[in-house]
């Protein structure tokens, strides 16, 4: 027998739906940018293969790669040293280490109701038990601050946060970030922010909660701000004392970061503004070819999309989320049923517009004569 916190996992809806697309689908389901990496960064890849940079690293990242981060980072806070941050296999290891290592046995920890999959099964697997707060289409995917408020209970030992948010593509505003981090600070809490999206926001500022709350935990990814999702790094930032337990989990789950790809991004940071504007103007013009096309569907209904790269319709149709998005794939399309992401994406479909501006109309009208067709 399995242990019960392993048994319980489910597989990913999205990954399901995306091997089972027939040859040829248009992929607007899978959150994966499809530009390459910016050159600068492929040719020093290459180039710390050929120096010889393949073997062990440090199990918390190499210092250079460390404190490129920590200058990056001290627009938030300016007393961020190499010491504050530990590079990860992503942000999904990242998030996995995180709770590893702050959470003990019976810990309630808040999470968003939809959120990334990851979220749950990460606090339980770390032993403690996940209590999910609303994101609701009718308060445009913002948290309800008095709900979080009435969740906190003695036994409560983190929030997790995303913005921009996974699948809703809502960001929070200044005013809902510090909000969440006045609970988080009255109540003795750790703040997890999930800030893999924050150079994909096409109105206003990203608020990252760091700027408020000393306990906070960014987690942050290389795989969309330099389009590197096969590269499998990022990098988790707190305090110092936190990195330090961080890395012996680490060394437990990893050993170390990959040294060469370590090299790649740190030359990708240098040229970090120019590839960020390009994925900018990209990614702002596909959002508003998605939110107009979508808007043709009488029967869908889409709030604004502040950030990342999803559109989070609600639609009207009398059918689980499941069945809808496999009606979509049979007719060539990949997408997402909401309730991959929690029983309140129930009702939703997720759109990621990571593809090409052609595909975006293309395949967004095939939903329409779908959803005409239900």
């Amino acid at each position: 027998m399995f242990p019960k916190r392993v048994a319980s996992l489910k597989m990913s809806g999205i990954r399901r739906l995306f091997e089972s697309a027939p040859p040829g689908a248009i992929n607007l389901g899978l959150g994966e940018p499809d530009v390459q990496p910016p050159p600068e960064t492929i040719e020093a890849f290459k180039r710390a293969l050929d120096a010889g940079r393949n073997k062990y690293g440090p199990s918390a990242g190499i210092t250079e790669l460390r404190e490129s981060i920590a200058k990056s980072l001290k627009r938030f806070r300016h007393d961020v040293t190499f010491e504050n941050i530990i590079i990860t296999a992503g942000a999904t290891e990242g998030m996995m280490i995180a709770c590893d290592t702050i959470i003990d046995e019976g810990d309630e920890v808040l999470v968003p109701n939809p959120g990334f999959i990851i979220y749950g099964p990460d606090v339980a697997l770390a032993g403690g038990r996940p209590v999910e707060y609303s994101l609701t289409h009718e308060n445009s995917f913002m948290p309800d601050i008095e709900e979080m408020k009435s969740l906190v209970t003695p036994r409560t030992k983190a929030i997790i946060v995303n913005s921009p948010s996974n699948p809703t593509g809502s960001v929070f505003p200044k005013d809902c970030v510090k909000a969440i981090c006045d609970i988080a600070a009255e109540h003795d809490l750790y703040i997890l922010s999930d800030e893999v999206y924050h150079n994909f926001i096409y109105d206003g500022d990203h608020w990252s909660f760091a700027r408020f709350h000393d306990d906070t935990i960014i987690i942050d990814s290389f795989s969309k701000s330099l389009a590197a999702t096969g590269w499998r790094i990022g990098y988790v930032a707190t305090s110092k004392e936190i990195v330090q337990q961080l890395s012996k989990v680490q060394y437990y789950a990893l050993a170390c970061p990959s040294t060469p790809t370590q090299y790649a991004v740190l030359e990708g940071l240098k040229h970090g503004e120019r590839f960020k504007k390009q994925l900018q103007d990209t990614f702002r013009r596909r959002r508003d070819i998605a939110l107009r096309k979508l808007l043709e569907i009488p029967t869908f209904s889409t709030t604004p999309i502040g950030g990342a790269f999803y559109a989070f319709p609600k639609y009207s149709q009398s059918l689980p989320s499941d069945d809808f998005a496999m009606r979509i794939l049979k007719e060539g399309v990949i997408c997402a049923p909401g309730s991959a992401f929690g029983s309140l994406g129930e009702g939703h479909l997720r759109f990621s517009y990571a593809n090409s501006e052609e595909n975006i109309e293309k395949g967004l009208e095939i939903v329409k004569r779908v959803a005409a067709s239900i």
